[in-house]
C-alpha cells in the first residue's frame, strides 16, 4: 500500500510543465518578399513578408475623402477642399523609409490622422503572435499611435469596409493601447505590455475613439496631427507549455513501478 501511495505521489508531479519561450522575430517592412495589386515601384495594395517560418501581409485602411474644387482659373482647378467620408476603405500602401497609407503628396502618404482621416495598417499573420515593439522610420510633427487586436474566431478584411473605426470595438476588436511618440526622440518602441496575442493587428495614427488613456514609457505628448511610416515590427510566438524533462522521467519510472507492483500481486 505504501508503495502505491508513493507511486501516486510521483504521478501528481507529472502536472509540472515548463513554458518554452520563442525567440523574438523582427520583420523589416522595407524589404518585402512580394507585393499584390502593384501600382508602381512604390505603391501596392498589399506587401508580403516571410521571416522565421512566419508569414505576414500588410494592407492599408483609412476613411474615404472627397475633393471639391474651390477655385478655377483658365478652366482648371487651382484649389481644392477635401471632406472626409466616415467609411473605412482599403488604400494603397507606399514605401519610403517605412510603409505609409494612401497615394498622395507628402506628408499625407504617411500614416496620419490629419483632418479626421485616420489611417491604419492591418497586419495579418498566418498564426497567433504577440506584438512586442514597433519601429518607425520617417515621421513629422508627432507619432502617437493606437493599436487594436482581433480576438474573434474568424476574420475577413472585407468586414472593415464601410465601417467607422469605433464600430470595430463591437466586432471582436479590442484596444491594446494608445502610445505617445512611439520610437522617436529617444522614446521606446515597446508596446502591448499586457502580452496580448492575436493573428490580426491594426496599427495606426492615434484615434480618440479608442480612448484617451495612454500607456508605456513614452512621454512628452505634443499637440497637432501625427505623421509616421511603419518601418518594422517585432513579435513573439506565444509560449508553448511542454512537460519538464524530470516529469517525463517520473512518468517512465512510475509506469515501470506500476508494472512491477502488478507482477508481484499476481504471484
Amino acid at each position: 500500500m505504501r508503495k502505491l501511495v508513493n507511486l501516486l505521489g510521483c504521478l501528481t508531479l507529472l502536472g509540472a510543465i515548463s513554458p518554452v519561450l520563442a525567440a523574438p522575430i523582427s520583420i523589416d517592412l522595407n524589404t518585402p518578399d512580394s507585393r499584390n495589386g502593384v501600382l508602381n515601384s512604390t505603391y501596392a495594395m498589399q506587401y508580403n513578408y516571410s521571416e522565421a517560418d512566419l508569414e505576414l501581409s500588410v494592407t492599408g485602411w483609412s476613411y474615404g475623402t472627397t475633393q471639391t474644387c474651390k477655385k478655377y482659373r483658365y478652366g482648371k482647378c487651382q484649389e481644392y477642399t477635401t471632406s472626409v467620408n466616415k467609411a473605412i476603405e482599403q488604400n494603397h500602401v507606399g514605401k519610403w523609409d517605412g510603409l505609409g497609407v494612401e497615394k498622395t503628396d507628402s506628408p499625407n502618404h504617411a500614416v496620419d490622422n490629419q483632418g479626421g482621416d485616420f489611417d491604419m495598417h492591418l497586419l495579418s499573420f498566418d498564426e497567433m503572435v504577440k506584438l512586442t515593439s514597433v519601429d518607425l522610420g520617417w515621421y513629422q510633427n508627432d507619432a502617437d499611435i493606437s493599436i487594436l487586436a482581433f480576438n474573434g474566431d474568424n476574420f475577413n478584411s472585407s468586414s472593415l469596409l464601410g465601417q467607422k473605426w469605433e464600430d470595430l470595438l463591437g466586432q471582436n476588436w479590442s484596444v491594446v493601447g494608445n502610445y505617445y511618440n512611439v520610437d522617436i526622440n529617444g522614446n521606446s518602441g515597446a508596446v502591448n505590455f499586457a502580452g496580448v496575442a492575436s493573428q490580426y493587428w491594426l496599427i495606426g495614427a492615434y484615434n480618440p475613439v479608442f480612448g484617451d488613456t495612454f500607456s508605456g514609457p513614452n512621454k512628452n505628448k505634443t499637440t497637432g496631427d501625427d505623421f509616421y511610416k511603419l518601418k518594422g515590427v517585432t513579435v513573439e510566438r506565444p509560449p508553448v507549455e511542454v512537460p519538464e524533462p524530470s516529469s517525463l522521467l517520473l512518468l517512465g519510472l512510475s509506469l515501470m513501478a506500476l508494472a512491477g507492483l502488478r507482477r508481484r500481486q499476481r504471484h
